[in-house]
């Protein structure tokens, strides 16, 4: 009996190995599909990351010719400020030589004038005082005429000699007077060619300390300005570089989202495939189990001596639709099996694709409050900058100060004390309008900084 057991079981386990050798190798088709769509995946983010690579660099290297050309631009526009300003002191210089040279020509020929008129009036003087000796010495005479005869000789003698010394007394001491008036009126007039040479360079000095001061004020201006622009561009640039990162992250976001779908909708398809493949087996594999069990039924009837052949039918029937009904409920099985799986697949597949989007959702914010962070840190770094560079402003103008006070000390000890306000009514020198700046645009940069 289990020899013919045996014989009626060995078809039945040829058949499962058909068939399980069938379905390893329907399994490794899958997996092969998997492998390679995978690769192509890994192919596909491995060429964004390089895509990714290029454009940073890209930027990084836009990002460093922004900054030189600025530096550049910078650099220029204080050459520039600083050469006019230059300019200017040179057209002031030149002023100032002229007009010096000028004041000194015209003291030079007056000096003459005032020399040449003086001896005039002196020659006068003296020829009025010589005429005037003259008459003195006339009138001695006929003084000396109505005198007696009586040692009249010894008298005249002795009164003229009296005379001339008296008068050559007071040649002497009028000429001595007239020199001292001469030399006297010619110190007073240097004196005034030297109070208006130094008025004059007093007054030019008060003008290249006020250039001086706008020069300063229009480079600490220039300076402030490029640290605000400085300060703007690296903005620009961090928002440059968030701006991509954010793209470039949508962009991989996509990708990894697309890549998911694909291998969810992969998973979906080969799940159906394998069920469709599963249901269009199984009522084959139901056949052929249902066969060899009637045939196995058959078989221990046959070697079963009890019953009729009667009985042997009615078995016979009610095996098969035992048999029916038990085909029925493992298609249903199947069926449940199947459902539950698909159901299980679709939760797993939706569930990864909400994780991943909540993932990239995080690293969104993440990188939102990266650029938030790096932009404060950027500004509380322009207004430390800011804070330091006014800091600085006191000091420079101190000594810029202190140079201006020692220039006019060193002005007032070579002048003495000859420079005066103004005092005389004299114009100040003014270079031509066109040279240099206004005055009291000047003082309202310096006003602005100071």
């Amino acid at each position: 009996m289990y020899e013919d057991l045996l014989c009626v079981l060995k078809p039945r386990n040829e058949l499962w190995c058909k068939m399980c050798l069938c379905k390893i190798r329907g399994n490794l088709s899958p997996q092969k599909n998997s492998c390679d769509k995978r690769k192509n995946d890994l192919r596909e983010l491995k060429m964004l990351q390089k895509q990714e690579n290029k454009q940073h660099q890209d930027l990084i290297y836009k990002s460093h010719c922004a900054r030189e050309e600025q530096e550049r631009k910078f650099e220029l526009d204080m050459q520039t400020l600083v050469k006019n300003y230059d300019q200017d002191m040179e057209t002031l210089n030149k002023t100032q030589k002229q007009q010096v040279e000028k004041a000194e020509q015209n003291q030079t020929v007056d000096m003459k004038n005032a020399a040449k008129r003086l001896k005039m009036d002196q020659e006068k003087e003296y020829k009025l005082f010589k005429d005037q000796q003259k008459q003195e010495l006339k009138l001695l005479r006929q003084e000396l005429d109505l005198m007696p005869k009586d040692n009249k000789k010894d008298a005249i003698k002795k009164r003229k000699d009296q005379k001339e010394v008296e008068l050559q007394e007071k040649e002497r001491q009028y000429l001595e007077a007239q020199a001292e008036r001469q030399e006297k009126h010619m110190k007073q007039l240097a004196e005034v060619h030297r109070q208006k040479v130094a008025l004059l360079e007093s007054q030019f000095l008060q003008q290249k300390q006020q250039l001086l001061r706008g020069r300063e004020a229009a480079i600490w201006e220039k300076e402030k300005q490029q640290l605000h622009e400085k300060h703007q561009l690296a903005k620009s640039q961090l928002k440059d570089l968030f701006f991509l990162k954010r793209h470039q992250m949508l962009t991989r976001h996509q990708k990894e989202v697309e890549q998911m779908k694909r291998s969810n909708s992969a998973k979906e398809d080969e799940m159906q495939r394998r069920h469709a493949l599963e249901k269009k087996r199984l009522p084959k594999i139901q056949k052929s189990e249902a066969k060899t069990r009637a045939q196995m039924f058959k078989q221990s009837l046959r070697l079963s001596t009890v019953g009729s052949p009667e009985d042997d039918r009615v078995k016979m029937k009610q095996f098969e639709e035992n048999e029916k009904k038990r085909m029925k409920a493992e298609q249903q099985r199947q069926e449940m099996k199947h459902k539950k799986q698909w159901e299980e697949l679709v939760f797993r597949n939706e569930s990864s694709l909400r994780e991943l989007e909540q993932l990239q959702a995080e690293k969104r914010k993440m990188l939102m409050e990266q650029e938030t962070q790096k932009i404060k840190e950027l500004d509380d770094q322009y207004a430390s900058e800011l804070r330091e560079w006014k800091q600085q402003l006191v000091p420079r103008k101190q000594k810029l100060e202190e140079e201006f006070q020692r220039q006019k000390d060193e002005q007032e000890k070579f002048y003495g004390t000859v420079i005066i306000t103004g005092s005389e009514g004299m114009p100040a020198p003014r270079p031509d309008s066109g040279s240099f700046r206004n005055k009291e645009s000047v003082k309202s940069r310096h006003s602005t900084v100071i």
